[in-house]
This record gives structure tokens, C-alpha cells and sequence, in this order.
């Protein structure tokens, strides 16, 4: 959902695309949050959300925009109301864009786990990863933190907030259906950078690279660069300008010239010659990052890349198999659901690990990444209900007229799907709140496509000057 971030339909934004608007909800997000009420079974709870990562923005936007939004998704959802969409507690599970919420509640679990240990028994290992059934937590990962954002909401009950990470399983009563669900990070290369540094310098196995020590040695990377920069003052606008200019290779080219000359200004006591010529290694060095960036998996135009493929495999016969195995045994059907890559697509496929092709889902993700609309990016509300069966709620794709008009997938593979019927017969994509919810996606898609573009041409403009020659100068 990246809630705070500039590009997200569900973020309010000021008319210029430069600011969040605090005064203002997005139409997406009360038609989304409309549609989500209207789905409440007449009479009985409603259901619980889990959210699979990248709910805030924290790598492009500030926290306090961040929390702003996700205070109003809140006021949407209405937790503990009679027209609740969602009861109120909120299984969360850390993408790479918030994954500093998972730090902190892994932090906050062992302060509350040394509390309770006895002087006299040994100290154990703080705990990288959660189990995939939280029955198996000895203490329950919670989220102060986002629970008190929710409480400015003033919702009609407390919101609990119980985290999962990086997986989250849902059993069926006879262990026969499993449904898995992560952010899904760890399918891109980009994520599991520390790993793959061990294995260049022979401390792992290749095929050690994908395995249950993911999180242990790739988080401090992810917090690192992924999660907190966006609360890194003026850097952090920096560094929102830089991750944009990648859609655009006027403004990349811009970005590297102007960080060229700074180089070259810079180097005090160096020689002119000596300048130029880190400024001339660095801008080298800068072009070939660009273009390993811009091959970034959500930037690619088909919904999976070779790389991505081959990580999806390795994570799901790897880490999700082995908590599979060791918590839930040998279940018959498996579903595994993931976001990140912002590209909605379902697909049953085959993996070693299971016996019958596990029915892969993908939500795809609430912003517009590009100036000009991808047919590939989407995003997809995945509805579970109690017999495991799966559903996908279709919200949009970037395209015509005809893609913003909401539609039903099954998540199930090669099985007959009854929440799905009763789906279709629940949900008119003609009529309001999922009219609605098409007509202001289309909108906003439209807006935010507008608005980078924009934003992008005056970073352009004011690259181009900073290196500019100027009288005297040469």
C-alpha cells in the first residue's frame, strides 16, 4: 500500500505532487475501504486483515506522513464498529519499505522475553524470524507502536497489532490445506545482497544462499537503506529524487553529471587533473549501478524476470517448505501469496518441495511506479475464508478504461471454489462502492502519472543548472 509515499493512490497529495495533503483523504482509499465494508457477512464477524508488508512508506516518505495515512486507512476500516470491514487486530507482516517495524518489535519481544527469564536459566538468541503458525510463539510479536497510530483513528475498539515474519501460515482444521503468505523481498536478488556476499567470499554455500538465515544476515541491509531513509531529514528527499529519476534516463543522466561536478568541485588539495578524474571513475562506477537498478524486478515489463522466478522457487522448496514441514507436516494443498514486485498475477505452479502444484498469488501494490501507465501493475485485495478456499478481488490494472473495472480470480488450484461464487454474486463491479473504486483509481493512476512526470522534469532542470558552466568557471 506504501502509505505516505507521493505515488500511492492511497496517499493524499497536495495538487503540485510535492506533499502529502494532511487536510484530505484519497478517493481510493473510501472507495477501497467502502468496498471492503460491503463485503461483511450479515451477522457474523467480520473477517481479520493481514497486511503483507510495505504498508508504510518509510524509504521514500517521512514517518509522520506515513502514519498520517494509515491513521485515516483506520477511520476506513472502522474496526470494532456494527459495519466494521476487519475485526480489530491487524496481522502484520514487514516488507523491505517498513521492515523497521519488524526490528523494533523483534527488539520490543526480547526486552519482554528477558523480563521473564528466570536469573538462573541461560540466555537464549534474540530471534531473527517468527514461526509460521503464531500458536508456536512462546511470546507474541506486537507492534506498540502501530497500535497507537490506529488508537488516533478512535476506533470503537482497541487495535491490536501481532506481527509475522517473513512467513505467516493459516491452517485448515484437518491440516490438509496450508495458506502461506509473505511481502516476498527475498524472491529479488537486491534483498538477499549480504548473502550473496557470503558466498563470494566462500563463507557460504551457493545454495546456502536462500535458506532459513535470510533474515539474520540480510536485515541490518534492508534497514539500512530500505526502511529508514525516508525519516533521514532533507536526505531523505534526496534520496525519494534519486530512486525516482530510474524512470527516467534524461534524469539519471542529469543525477550522474551533477554528482560528477560536485566530485570535482570538491576535492580540495587534489589536483584539477586528479579531480576529474574521480569524478570521472565515479560517474562510471554510477552508470553501471543505474543500470543493475533499473533492472530491478519491479521495473521489469514481464510479471516475473528469470531472476525472480528462480528466487521464488529457492524461497518457497527453502524456508517456507521447511516451516511448512516442521509446523503443519505434509498438507495436500498449499496456496503462497506475495506482493512487492507491485505486478498482480495468479498461477499455480510446481515446486519439489510440494507434492501437488502450490497456487501462487500475487497482490501486486497500490502505486503508480512510472509517468506512463504498465499494463503488468495492478493491485488485488486476497480473500481467505474459514474452509482455506482462496479468492482474489482484482481492484485495477494500469491500462484502458476496461482495467479499472474491478473482477474475481480463483485462488484455488484446480479446485472448485465456493467463496468464490458466493463472491460474484456479493460483488456488482457496475454499481458503487466497486464503481466508485474504479472510477477513482483510474483517476488518480492518471494524476500521479502526471505529477511524477513533472516532478521528475524539475529535478531535471535543476540538475542540469547545478552543473551548468557558469562565467569564469570552466
Amino acid at each position: 500500500m506504501h502509505l505516505g509515499a507521493l505515488n500511492s493512490v492511497l496517499t493524499a497529495v497536495e495538487p503540485d505532487g510535492e506533499r502529502v495533503d494532511k487536510s484530505g483523504v484519497s478517493p481510493v482509499m473510501e472507495a477501497l475501504c467502502a468496498g471492503l465494508r460491503s463485503l461483511r457477512r450479515p451477522g457474523e464477524d467480520p473477517p481479520q486483515l493481514v497486511v503483507l508488508g510495505d504498508l508504510f512508506e518509510l524509504a521514500l516518505s517521512s514517518t509522520d506522513d506515513a502514519a498520517h495515512t494509515f491513521t485515516q486507512f483506520v477511520k476506513g476500516l472502522r474496526p470494532g464498529s456494527p459495519d466494521a470491514a476487519v475485526i480489530p487486530e491487524i496481522r502484520f507482516l514487514a516488507g523491505n519499505h517498513d521492515h523497521h517495524f519488524w526490528t523494533r518489535a523483534r527488539a520490543h519481544h526480547y526486552v519482554e522475553y528477558l523480563a521473564d527469564l528466570p536469573h538462573d536459566q541461560p540466555l537464549g538468541p534474540d530471534e531473527h524470524t517468527s514461526h509460521l503458525l503464531p500458536e508456536n510463539d512462546t511470546v507474541q510479536f506486537r507492534d506498540r507502536m502501530i497500535e497507537l497510530l490506529a488508537a488516533r483513528a478512535e476506533p470503537a475498539a482497541p487495535v491490536t497489532v501481532l506481527h509475522s515474519y517473513p512467513n505467516y501460515g493459516i491452517v485448515s482444521a484437518s491440516a490438509e490445506r496450508v495458506v502461506v503468505l509473505s511481502h516476498g523481498h527475498f524472491v529479488e536478488p537486491l534483498y538477499r545482497l549480504m548473502s550473496l556476499l557470503n558466498v563470494v567470499f566462500d563463507r557460504e554455500a551457493p545454495e546456502a544462499v536462500i535458506d532459513s538465515q535470510l533474515e539474520a544476515v540480510n536485515g541490518a541491509w534492508i534497514d539500512f537503506f530500505w526502511s529508514s531513509m525516508g525519516d533521514s531529514g532533507d536526505v531523505g528527499t534526496t534520496v525519494r529524487s534519486i530512486y525516482e529519476s530510474l524512470q527516467s534516463e534524461k534524469d539519471m543522466d542529469a543525477e550522474i553529471k551533477a554528482i560528477r561536478r560536485a566530485i570535482a568541485r570538491g576535492m580540495k588539495g587534489h589536483t584539477t587533473l586528479r579531480s576529474r578524474a574521480a569524478a570521472f571513475a565515479v560517474g562510471k562506477i554510477l552508470e553501471s549501478g543505474v543500470t543493475a537498478a533499473i533492472r530491478r524486478e519491479r521495473h521489469t515489463p514481464t510479471l516475473l524476470s528469470p531472476n525472480a522466478k528462480e528466487g521464488l522457487t529457492a524461497f518457497v522448496n527453502g524456508p517456507v517448505a521447511q516451516q511448512v514441514h516442521d509446523e503443519v507436516g505434509s498438507p495436500r494443498r498449499a496456496t503462497f501469496v506475495f506482493g512487492h514486485t507491485h505486478k498482480p498475477f495468479v498461477e499455480p505452479q510446481s515446486f519439489d518441495a510440494f507434492p501437488m502444484p502450490v497456487s501462487v498469488v500475487n497482490t501486486g501494490g497500490w502505486v503508480v511506479d512510472t509517468p506512463q501507465p504498465e499494463p503488468v501493475k495492478g493491485a488485488s485485495v486476497v480473500l481467505v475464508d474459514e474452509d482455506l478456499n482462496v479468492a482474489v478481488l482484482r481492484c485495477y490494472v494500469q491500462g484502458d478504461d476496461t482495467a479499472y473495472r474491478v473482477n474475481l480470480a480463483s485462488g484455488n488450484a484446480s479446485e472448485t471454489n465456493p467463496l468464490l461464487d458466493e463472491l460474484h454474486a456479493a460483488i456488482d463491479p457496475t454499481k458503487d462502492p466497486w464503481a466508485a473504486l474504479g472510477q477513482a483509481t483510474e483517476n488518480t493512476v492518471a494524476e500521479r502519472g502526471k505529477q511524477l512526470t513533472l516532478r521528475l522534469a524539475e529535478d531535471t532542470k535543476t540538475l542540469e543548472a547545478s552543473y551548468a558552466p557558469t562565467a569564469g568557471v570552466h
